[in-house]
């Protein structure tokens, strides 16, 4: 399609969308959703020539009241995660595995039926998330039609890059919160404003038998994928670099890598836990933080008599379990950590080395 082309298909089809609209459709659906895909794709290939008109620009904006519970069709499970280079090494040793970033933003389940989105859920606690439909529509790269007519279910992360990310940064601690926070407004002409992107890493379909297949033809019907490639464990720490390096000039947030099976029956074959699939292994940079709240100071005693700050905060899980305590070590770390003790003050809380509840960081201007 040329630029010709283009601008006569987006008047077409703005032409069949008014008859749509005053309940006099000229065209099956299949037509119109193939005449849509078409300036999609033309649109991804060249977004300098986007005209204000094509129907990809006007959105109808929709306020939810709520996100209503959804239960999955499928496990949205975690990984199981190391900071141990040759255990992720080994892990890559035992079957050829892909590898490919950790995406630091949200995880987001699409699903298509007959090439048209219907869904998209966050994944909450792997069985039941949130429905952020109105959300999804707004995120430019998530297409609303695809050629693909039998059901697609595609897994994936709502980031935002760190262009994107920049004018927001005062105001927001880290992307991951910023795109987090984003998919939970009900107003989704605000998150339109938020520049969030989709990246796919993972399909939820019987077509082919390698993950890497699956994510190639997807590409090919207008999704950004996530950037993976193929490794053996005498090229883990080369591999890890090379993505890295990719990831920052991409300019996605990252916190590891993903090492998964690319065969997907030996992937299914290991099965999974309460927590998370066996077929799979992040290597983490830095400890994950989540958020939550102060509510209380408690002091206890040790056995050699001296007393020691904790902190209580609202309960919120990490790597599969309830954490709501945390030790602040003395008094001295207590105040240079955070200032006053308000209850009510933001906290951001890890598990150092995956084991151990910490507090890495306190809002003290409440």
């Amino acid at each position: 399609m040329d630029y010709k082309k283009y601008c006569d298909a987006v008047e077409q089809l703005n032409t069949w969308t008014k008859l749509y609209d005053e309940g006099n459709p000229l065209v099956p659906d299949t037509v119109w959703d193939r005449l849509y895909y078409d300036i999609f794709m033309y649109e991804k290939e060249h977004p300098e020539n986007i005209l204000s008109t094509s129907p990809t620009q006007t959105i109808s904006y929709e306020v939810v009241f709520k996100l209503e519970k959804v239960k999955h069709n499928h496990l949205m499970l975690s990984l199981a995660k190391t900071k141990d280079l040759n255990e992720f090494s080994n892990f890559i040793n035992k079957y050829p595995c892909i590898l490919m970033p950790k995406l630091d933003g949200l995880t987001c389940s699409l699903h298509y039926q007959n090439g048209c989105l219907i869904s998209a859920e966050t994944r909450g606690n792997g069985e039941i998330g949130e429905n952020i439909l109105h959300n999804a529509k707004v995120i430019r790269n998530i297409p609303w039609t695809i050629t693909y007519k039998d059901d697609l279910i595609i897994d994936g992360e709502v980031i935002c890059t760190k262009e994107n990310f920049a004018p927001f940064e005062k105001e927001y601690k880290n992307p991951r919160n910023f795109a987090a926070g984003s998919l939970r407004l009900l107003d989704n002409k605000e998150c339109a404003k938020r520049n969030l992107s989709f990246i796919a890493w993972d399909v939820i379909s019987s077509i082919d038998t390698q993950l890497s297949e699956k994510l190639a033809f997807i590409h090919t019907l207008g999704f950004d994928i996530v950037d993976f490639t193929t490794v053996y464990g005498e090229e883990v720490e080369k591999s890890i670099d090379e993505i890295k390096a990719w990831a920052e000039y991409q300019g996605w947030p990252i916190d590891g890598i993903v090492a998964k099976y690319n065969d997907v029956e030996t992937y299914t074959a290991q099965g999974s836990t309460s927590h998370h699939f066996n077929g799979g292994l992040a290597f983490k940079f830095y400890d994950e933080t989540y958020s939550t709240t102060l509510r209380d100071i408690e002091w206890t005693m040790g056995r050699t008599g001296q007393l020691t700050p904790v902190a209580i905060f609202d309960p919120v899980e990490i790597d599969g379990a309830i954490c709501e305590r945390a030790s602040l070590h003395n008094i001295s770390i207590m105040k240079q950590l955070l200032g006053k003790p308000y209850v009510g003050q933001k906290l951001e809380v890890s598990k150092r080395n995956m084991i151990i509840p910490q507090i890495e960081w306190a809002e003290k201007d409440v």
